[in-house]
């Protein structure tokens, strides 16, 4: 069985959002969900669970025979932090084709870069959000080699592409918020550039809402994170105001964020 390798952020990840492309919407960018998805489109339910279950299989090559039916049973389990129920519970109105269409890509990204699935904690959560991350890196041609070895997200691109991220993938915008501000220092080991704040407020504070933002969960639980992360950086905002070797754009800069910030998030 190859190695489970969890990955986790800082921030807590709670509930995700399904969104969905606008149909007039002619820019360069595809939609995650469309990735490597059309085989499986041709597929009945019965050929995706043979499909699913042999992915699984492969996984677990090599395992005694207990030990490899207790771990299938862990895997295909209904409890969300387990791969059926994690798809069951948080895409409750999918269809179940496409429910198994997630598992499958779930299992594919996790076997090709040699995690294992491992129905613990938050290793579904983060796998679903760091498979669809390296899809839209992949589809819009973001990686660099070594990056893509190491599947590590460039912070300053996740800034740059924050509305692009929002609209091609599932998740919500507070939690496209959460998963880019504390980027830098999950991935580049620092703290987030003032300059870099003051984009990531302005770029959510004129995103648009995508038409099914909160079709399957309520997001006010992703909202509460993030306000708390919105109050921490009011505080720091005012704080380094305090400074006196600030540059004069790095105190617009500031000015600019608070007054967003004063202004309030919907």
């Amino acid at each position: 069985m190859k190695k489970a390798i969890i990955v986790f952020m800082s921030m807590v990840i709670s509930l995700i959002s399904v969104g969905c492309n606008s149909s007039d919407n002619n820019d360069k960018y595809v939609h995650t969900w469309d990735y490597e998805t059309k085989e499986y489109k041709n597929m009945n339910s019965s050929d995706l669970v043979k499909l699913r279950d042999k992915l699984i299989d492969e996984e677990l090559k090599g395992l005694k025979k207990g030990d490899y039916d207790q771990q299938k049973k862990e895997i295909l389990g209904n409890g969300n932090y387990q791969l059926v129920g994690f798809v069951n519970c948080l895409y409750s109105n999918m269809s179940q084709k496409d429910k198994l269409i997630k598992q499958i890509k779930l299992i594919k990204y996790s076997d090709s870069i040699d995690y294992g699935i491992n129905p613990v904690g938050e290793f579904m959560n983060q796998t679903n959000i760091n498979y669809q991350l390296n899809e839209f890196f992949t589809i819009n041609k973001l990686w660099s080699k070594e990056n893509k070895e190491k599947q590590y997200f460039n912070p300053d691109l996740l800034v740059d592409n924050f509305e692009k991220i929002y609209e091609y993938t599932d998740l919500n915008k507070y939690m496209v918020f959460n998963l880019v501000y504390f980027s830098y220092s999950d991935y580049a080991g620092e703290e987030i550039p003032i300059e870099k704040q003051a984009t990531l407020l302005n770029k959510l504070k004129n995103i648009k809402n995508k038409k099914f933002d909160d079709r399957l969960v309520n997001k006010e639980i992703e909202k509460k994170l993030f306000l708390n992360n919105i109050k921490f950086i009011k505080t720091e905002f005012e704080s380094r105001l305090k400074e006196e070797n600030l540059s004069e754009i790095e105190k617009e800069n500031i000015k600019s964020s608070l007054e967003l910030i004063n202004q309030g998030f919907n």
